[in-house]
């Protein structure tokens, strides 16, 4: 007991010592914030509404947060009489110290925290509370004709002492007559999350399946836009990715290979009722795999966001609503907004930090698609100290600034509040006690058929939005894959299909969800890159002898074979390749061939031409063969060729057919020059027996030297001295 009458003894001197610090020095006219010793929570506050001939009932805890005992703990109903009137008085309290004002306490309206079993508040404890006091009795008295909001709470006192060891505030609206404006609450629920989709029928993990089920998230904000007065955006990629469940998939494990998924009846009965709802709600579409614009355009890559866009016609489910963008985080700059109205969106979804403007609809760039303005951070908590947050609050500070901006709301633009749910934790109900004249549930819808709000148009991005995008690195992988589904979409003849899921793996690689999560980005985009340099590299080939000869001239050929080793369609019609194929030449002076255009290539089907060569040396000549797409895309595999020159031109071939020539009658003359030398012999023989002679005896003899046939050619002279 010596103890806590001491603790209590020592928090009536600091709180003395602070009064007389006030009135000896100059200063503010409150004090600073006090120490608390006790936590007070609002629980309820009934009505919500005060009224000059009701009664108000203010309900909570009170907490002991020292390590002391506190003696004789008593909870006071407190009450400042002076009005709020307009947005400046609001703000002023939400930012003044909880002894400011000071206020009065209601001194009738008490109760003791305490008995005499139990004097004492032990460290720790907590002890309920419940104080009642006629509204006539509080002194309060609004403006003639209109009403104010007043600020209303609790007091906690120990052993009698006038010092208040523990306030809690929160406003309390008491209106005579409803202002004659109405403000709209807009309440919109997004439906999308990380993209899981590798191929088809496998996802990299199961993140979705937890998400779908009964009291999954998914599940939860499903519940909240399954709401006349509520609407809804969904991303494309989530239903595609959904619907993969419904029908059996599988997600990749850790070795490579894949697992059995297990959400597929959970996906199939939240698709199921997403599609019970869609067509009478107020529902938009957002891009395909809702990328992170900011970072696309500030790393000059907005072609990923135009695949997002063409994505969007891949889903049936959702290719009719109208295309609604909300950049990640609902943070832009200039930049971003420009890149994003050439979507031609029905309107930009940003935060009020990021454009802060007199309503929730401003005029967009050049009057086209208008600005929605959400409500950064939701309905905010009451006037401190903590905790300020409790729903309590949250519902009455809504109550007095609501009434406030429709008591001045006189320009004829739109006024109410967006507020966005994401999470399990927004998809409760937040305005669902707010019966008042003023306040008005609307949809999106509505909202834009309002007449938006003039502004500034300057857009807030501060360096911390810029350091919150996709990396470097998630940007530098997105960038080589999206040149990969380039190439292939190149490569492939007229395939839309291709293109559109080429499109929409490019979109769920630049998603916005990967910020901060670059292990699962890269985790995610691995597998995909790696299918991708497969099929650019391998899926069609060259085939042709790695050693090749000719001889110099013009117009020589050997023959080349180009393959689409990709897997040939059912009709035929997928997979068919168009090609290019170039020769680059180590040494362009001695050796070119020309480039070969190949015909269309059915899946599995080859192509065989003949390379033709201009060679001018000899020598050997590295030539380096490559496919490429009409765009000049580099495709397949190189292929190098060693061609082989030797010297044997059209000069040389001549030549060597007029050797052969002479060689040829060379040889004829010398045949024939041995006959004659034979048949003189056999004549000498004949003559000098005497016997007949088939040689005219007027013909000289051609055994004396130096003797030739006057009537024998050149020729043949020249080869009989040979002889």
């Amino acid at each position: 007991m010596k103890s806590g009458h001491a603790w209590t003894v020592r928090a009536v001197l600091a709180t003395a010592g602070l009064i007389l610090a006030s009135l000896c020095c100059p200063g503010p006219a409150y004090a600073e914030e006090p120490v608390a010793l006790v936590e007070i929570t609002l629980t309820s506050m009934n009505p919500a509404l005060l009224t000059a001939d009701g009664e108000v009932t203010l309900s909570g805890t009170v907490t002991n947060i020292t390590d002391q005992p506190i003696v004789g703990a008593q909870a006071y109903l407190w009450r400042n009489q002076t009005p709020i009137v307009d947005r400046e008085g609001i703000d002023r309290s939400l930012e003044s110290e909880s002894n400011d004002p000071i206020g009065a306490r209601r001194i009738q309206t008490y109760q003791n925290l305490f008995t005499d079993a139990a004097p004492n508040l032990d460290p720790g404890q907590s002890a309920p509370f419940s104080l009642t006091a006629r509204v006539a009795d509080l002194g309060l008295q609004p403006p003639a004709g209109a009403g104010g909001i007043y600020l209303i709470g609790v007091h906690v006192l120990a052993s009698g002492n006038p010092f208040a060891i523990g306030r809690a505030r929160t406003f309390a609206p008491m209106i005579e007559e409803p202002p004659e404006n109405a403000l709209t609450t807009t309440t919109l629920v997004t439906l999308a999350s990380r993209p899981s989709l590798v191929r088809t029928g496998v996802l990299s993990d199961d993140h979705l399946a937890a998400e779908v089920a009964p009291k999954g998230r998914l599940s939860r904000l499903l519940t909240a836009a399954d709401n006349t007065s509520v609407s809804f955006a969904v991303d494309p990629a989530l239903i595609e990715e959904l619907q993969t469940m419904e029908r059996g998939y599988a997600v990749l494990t850790g070795d490579g290979g894949t697992r059995p998924g297990a959400g597929q009846a959970d996906a199939a009965r939240w698709l199921e009722d997403f599609a019970e709802f869609e067509d009478d709600h107020d529902g938009y579409r957002l891009l395909y795999g809702s990328p992170d614009l900011a970072a696309l355009v500030h790393d000059k890559q907005r072609s990923v966001a135009k695949s997002a866009a063409a994505a969007n016609q891949l889903v049936a489910a959702t290719r009719d609503l109208p295309l609604l963008i909300m950049p990640t985080a609902g943070m832009a700059d200039a930049a971003t907004v420009a890149a994003a109205t050439e979507l031609d969106p029905v309107a930009i979804v940003l935060s009020d930090t990021s454009a802060a403007g007199p309503g929730p609809l401003l005029t967009g760039l050049d009057e086209d698609a208008p600005i929605v303005s959400l409500s950064s951070t939701g309905p905010g908590g009451g006037p401190g100290p903590d905790p300020r947050d409790t729903a309590v609050q949250v519902r009455q500070r809504t109550l007095a600034e609501t009434w406030v901006e429709a008591s001045t709301a006189d320009d004829g633009t739109a006024h109410g509040r967006v507020t966005l749910i994401s999470s399990a934790a927004q998809a409760k109900a937040e305005n669902a006690d707010l019966d008042v004249p003023w306040i008005r549930d609307g949809t999106l819808a509505d909202l834009l058929k309002a007449t938006p709000a003039e502004w500034d148009q300057k857009y807030r991005y501060p360096e911390s939005a810029r350091d919150d995008e996709l990396t470097v690195s998630q940007l530098g992988s997105l960038r080589r894959f999206a040149q990969s589904h380039r190439t292939f979409d190149d490569l492939l003849v007229e395939d839309d299909d291709a293109k559109a899921s080429g499109d929409a793996a490019v979109a769920r690689a630049g998603s916005g969800a990967w910020r901060k999560r670059n292990q699962k980005h890269q985790q995610f985009l691995r597998p995909q890159q790696g299918a991708l340099d497969a099929v650019v590299l391998g899926g069609v080939e060259i085939r042709s002898n790695a050693k090749v000869s000719t001889v110099a001239q013009e117009g020589v050929v050997f023959p080349i074979t180009i393959r689409n080793n990709l897997g040939a369609s059912p009709n035929g019609s997928a997979n068919v390749v168009k090609v290019r194929l170039i020769f680059t030449s180590d040494n362009r002076q001695r050796l070119t061939i020309k480039p070969i255009d190949v015909p269309p290539l059915q899946g599995q089907e080859s192509f065989t031409a003949n390379a033709e060569v201009t060679a001018r040396a000899n020598g050997i000549v590295p030539v380096t063969a490559q496919l490429q797409t009409e765009s000049g895309a580099k495709v397949g595999r190189p292929f190098v060729i060693e061609v082989q020159v030797t010297q044997n031109g059209t000069t040389g071939w001549v030549i060597a057919l007029a050797a052969g020539v002479v060689l040829v009658g060379t040889t004829a003359l010398r045949i024939r020059t041995v006959s004659r030398e034979r048949a003189l012999a056999d004549q000498r023989a004949a003559e000098l027996s005497g016997g007949p002679s088939d040689v005219l005896s007027s013909a000289p003899p051609t055994d004396h030297p130096g003797m030739t046939d006057p009537g024998s050619s050149r020729a043949e002279q020249l080869a009989e001295r040979d002889v």
